[in-house]
């Protein structure tokens, strides 16, 4: 190693203690508790949390979620509609909704985006004017409490209702209707005002008006109330302060009805068939499955014209009782392999006999006597097949020789 490297690695290095030196005292550690993603049923209810408060608050609570039960609430109650109605929910229940809350009944719901359904809100003569956006929550004065709600996109609104109660928020940016889309290219210089921000504006953020003889409280956002963000800030001194009141013991949660997907459906409705289609598919796969296995060898060379003929030609002779000659073939080939062993005639008998563990007159009357019936026919038949057995065993295998 050189000198001018050696110079290189110590200013490297002293350049690191110096940014080190100047970086660890400014470095503050804190620790921040992460919040456990929801699970079970607070992941399938997006208002549980707020439920178990109210209840632990002494209120009752339930939940609502076919749309034609909200046809039939009493009264004394206050519905919460944390989602948008799809249309064909609202268009058959927002005006049963109005005219329940116009009777008494106490109604929650927050100003829908441009994405989601209009109809519960036109019912309740909501009008959204614009968007105010903010990074860490806002400051609401509702009822003289100050709470910092968790709100991060507001859509402020205007509605005819008498006013109970408001909290407003500062500044927000004109929201563009479908009708300012359509207008001439003459009228533009006079609309592109609309849309700049209006810094100064107060708007309403949250509010509870006097329908009738009922009461609506509208939000800009509904977020705050749902189980990720009402343990922030003081958004569940928020959702009481707008759920809650004196006079009503109730309060109706009214979430969007989940539409289960067509297997599910099928399952709920049918799980006997379902079962029996998957069995039939299971079987037919199987069944299939063999065709794609290891390809199977093929057959030897077989001749079964004439191994039918001899069955056929044995089949006769032994209706016909011929039984003598059925058993010559046999004969003959065993005094064949007999003439092949040493000795005189006796002599073969006897080693043949001891061969097939028998006697030398079972091998004898095997050769030379003529079968009286079937039982004894199939008993010399069976001695001759065992002797013919036991020779061809016996018999000598010439050695091999070894090539080299």
């Amino acid at each position: 190693m050189n000198r001018d490297r050696r110079l290189m690695i110590l200013l490297v290095l002293g350049i690191v203690l110096i940014a080190s030196a100047w970086l660890l005292p400014r470095l503050e550690w804190v620790e921040v508790d992460e919040p456990a993603r929801p699970s079970g049923e607070a992941l399938r209810d997006d208002s549980l949390a707020a439920r178990r408060m109210i209840t632990a608050l002494g209120y009752r609570t339930r939940v609502v979620h076919d749309a034609t039960e909200l046809s039939a609430l009493p009264t004394g109650a206050t519905l919460w509609l944390n989602q948008a109605l799809p249309d064909a929910a609202a268009a058959r229940t927002s005006e049963q909704i109005a005219a329940w809350v116009r009777g008494g009944g106490h109604a929650v719901i927050a100003v829908p985006g441009d994405w989601q359904p209009q109809r519960l809100s036109r019912a309740f003569g909501i009008q959204a004017l614009g968007v105010h956006q903010t990074r860490s929550g806002a400051r609401l004065d509702i009822e003289g409490r100050s709470l910092q709600v968790g709100i991060r996109q507001c859509d402020v609104f205007t509605t005819p209702h008498p006013i109970v109660w408001q909290a407003t928020v500062k500044g927000y940016k004109p929201r563009h209707s479908d009708d300012d889309e359509d207008d001439s290219d003459s009228e533009a210089p006079a609309k592109a005002h609309g849309g700049k921000a209006l810094d100064d504006a107060a708007a309403i953020a949250v509010a509870r008006f006097r329908v009738g003889r009922g009461a609506l409280t509208v939000l800009c956002d509904d977020r705050p109330l749902l189980n990720p963000n009402i343990g922030q800030q003081d958004n569940a001194r928020f959702a009481a302060a707008v759920l809650l009141e004196r006079d009503r013991d109730e309060v109706i949660f009214a979430t969007q009805p989940e539409y289960p997907s067509l297997p599910a459906w099928l399952w709920q409705r049918a799980p006997l068939p379902l079962l029996a289609l998957l069995a039939l598919v299971i079987l037919m796969l199987w069944r299939a499955s063999i065709r794609f296995g290891a390809l199977q060898a093929a057959p030897p060379a077989a001749r079964p014209g004439l191994q039918l003929h001899l069955r056929a030609l044995a089949a006769f002779l032994l209706r016909q009782r011929q039984h003598e000659a059925l058993l010559r073939g046999p004969r003959d080939e065993v005094r064949r392999l007999l003439a092949k062993l040493p000795g005189s005639t006796a002599e073969q008998i006897a080693d043949a006999a001891k061969r097939a563990e028998l006697t030398p007159d079972a091998v004898s009357e095997a050769l030379d006597t003529a079968p009286r019936d079937a039982h004894h026919y199939l008993r010399l038949a069976t001695t001759l097949a065992q002797i013919d057995t036991r020779l061809r065993a016996a018999r000598p295998r010439p050695a091999r020789r070894n090539s080299r």
